[in-house]
């Protein structure tokens, strides 16, 4: 098997299908245009201000900037899809602002999620994963015997392990939002690593060029690569 790694995410691609979809809806006459002004007008008045900013936001610009995407192939027929983002303190801040707006919570509720996400690079190094394939074996990373074995690499060789997986239950739009290449046909996973290696050594330090994330096994090898400096 071969691998395609370290490719950068891209919204684009949505952006264009909407694009499309925009371009076939097309309003052709008078009392057409009429009902589209009018439904224009019912919208505008009805929507709530600060309800979905998500555009002016920079959410997708962030999410895009730490996501990774991935291929395991064999005879050029793709086996396996990985995405991943690395939920870095910038990406935090992003989503956490992206899900108080979404949701339009209150003061209160908006300080708790934001102040989470602040304190949670404080404890460990998480990844959203999320794992696409026609075998649902290859794609389950919870199992006591997995057929993968999932560890973070520094540049200077160091690996760890991860401090936990979880699967993602909810497939609902709510995180699908968030992730937009996460879909009903797709395994998602976070995944928890340690700050800290075995001899007390920080395992990213400030002067880290990169770190990369690796999925292995007998199906073949993929990684994900995150570059720390510009």
């Amino acid at each position: 098997m071969k691998t395609v790694v370290s490719c950068r995410w891209s919204n684009r691609g949505l952006s264009q299908f909407t694009d499309g979809v925009k371009r076939s809806r097309r309003i052709g006459t008078v009392p057409g245009m009429l009902l589209f002004v009018a439904c224009c007008l019912l919208l505008t008045s009805c929507a709530a201000p600060n309800v979905d900013k998500r555009a002016n936001s920079g959410y997708l610009s962030v999410l895009e900037k730490w996501t990774r995407g991935g291929k395991i192939y064999e005879n050029f027929e793709t086996k396996v899809l990985i995405n991943g983002t690395y939920k870095t303190l910038e990406f935090r801040e992003s989503y956490a602002a992206e899900y108080i707006n979404t949701f339009i919570l209150d003061a209160e509720k908006g300080d708790k999620i934001m102040k989470g996400e602040m304190e949670a690079p404080k404890k460990y190094h998480e990844f959203f994963l999320s794992i696409h394939t026609p075998n649902a074996e290859w794609s389950d990373l919870e199992k006591k015997e997995p057929i993968w074995a999932l560890y973070l690499m520094n540049d200077t060789g160091d690996t760890v392990s991860p401090l936990e997986i979880k699967k993602v239950k909810d497939k609902g739009p709510g995180i699908m939002r968030f992730y937009p290449y996460f879909t009903e046909w797709s395994a998602g996973y976070t995944v928890k690593f340690p700050l800290i290696l075995p001899d007390g050594r920080e395992f990213i330090t400030a002067e880290a060029k990169y770190i990369k994330l690796v999925l292995t096994g007998t199906p073949g090898k993929g990684e994900l690569v995150w570059n720390l400096k510009p």
